[in-house]
């Protein structure tokens, strides 16, 4: 979200969140009284697919004539569906439905008056681009195939992987004033690909929905008496489609490596924007995200579940 901004040279300033996740209206008032120019826009995410209520947050911005830039990245929120609750503050919304169906891209800007999109102009995908689309969303669209033998092994893995030593990471402060290299304008402004809005068209949202909400329930129930973690959300809200489901872990080194190396695919903020924000801090090691999507199978959560159980129950006592 940042590379946009500056690529139009703007002067970029990060809020502090709440332990929710939620902005900290307090915080907010302290960093405008502390910026020189004038704030043209405030972007506000609504995280994990959790739908916030930003009543407050719009007022607070039509207070001080600040656009509001409701992001819906994590929300399921299509040109045909709208998570309830979601893309109703925002004057401008932008959401990345290519993150709940099977295809390879596919992001949304999205204006309730939409007077305010008349000049946007984008191009249409070449033919390469198409069929590199169509060959990542059959790729997509296979299973993982986990055995369920693998669920035997998981206790010598692990034996053997915290055997060794765990090899840090190492902390690094990038200072640029330029996007980075993964950015393209080239990119930004073409239509999503002809593939991407087939599949989001044709997916079954209702089966999309009720997956995500039984795989992430699941994850609640598996890790409702495991030690050195807890669910960030251990409620969903109603009619929510989780993107994926948070985890906090106490000690990120090693449990976080050890999980690594036993394949379970979990993410975390390794590289964000540096700042000053507390939650940002501490959330970008211990909080993990593990999938909860629509396509995985009940072997496959077996597997990560017990993968995650056994590994949170290993002491980290002389852990090197």
């Amino acid at each position: 979200m940042l590379d946009p901004a500056l690529a139009l040279n703007a002067e970029v300033h990060l809020y502090p969140l709440q332990a929710d996740l939620s902005p900290d209206l307090v915080a907010l008032d302290l960093l405008l009284a502390r910026i020189q120019k004038p704030v043209k826009a405030l972007l506000a995410t609504h995280y994990f697919g959790i739908v916030r209520d930003f009543c407050g947050l719009r007022q607070w911005c039509v207070d001080r004539h600040i656009v509001l830039i409701e992001d819906c990245s994590h929300v399921l929120f299509t040109e045909n569906f709208r998570a309830p609750g979601s893309g109703i503050h925002g004057q401008f919304v932008v959401s990345s439905p290519y993150k709940f169906f099977a295809c390879d891209d596919g992001g949304l800007l999205y204006a309730p008056d939409a007077c305010l999109l008349e000049n946007v102009a984008t191009r249409s995908a070449t033919f390469f681009e198409e069929l590199r689309g169509i060959k990542h969303v059959l790729e997509r669209g296979r299973s993982t195939g986990r055995l369920a033998g693998d669920l035997a092994s998981i206790d010598l893995r692990l034996a053997d992987i915290s055997a060794g030593a765990v090899a840090l990471g190492n902390h690094e402060v990038i200072e640029r004033s330029a996007p980075s290299s993964l950015f393209s304008e080239l990119a930004a402004a073409r239509a999503s690909l002809r593939c991407s809005q087939f599949v989001a068209e044709h997916s079954s949202l209702d089966d999309n929905i009720r997956c995500r909400r039984e795989n992430y329930q699941r994850w609640v129930q598996a890790v409702a008496t495991v030690p050195n973690c807890h669910a960030l959300f251990p409620i969903l809200p109603t009619d929510c489609a989780p993107y994926m489901f948070p985890l906090y872990i106490d000690h990120p080194d090693p449990h976080f490596y050890w999980l690594k190396h036993l394949g379970v695919p979990i993410w975390r903020w390794d590289e964000m924007a540096d700042s000053a924000c507390r939650i940002s801090q501490d959330y970008r090691q211990h909080l993990l995200h593990l999938p909860c999507h629509q396509s995985l199978t009940g072997i496959e959560m077996d597997w990560m579940t017990a993968a995650v159980d056994k590994t949170l129950h290993r002491s980290v006592a002389g852990a090197r």
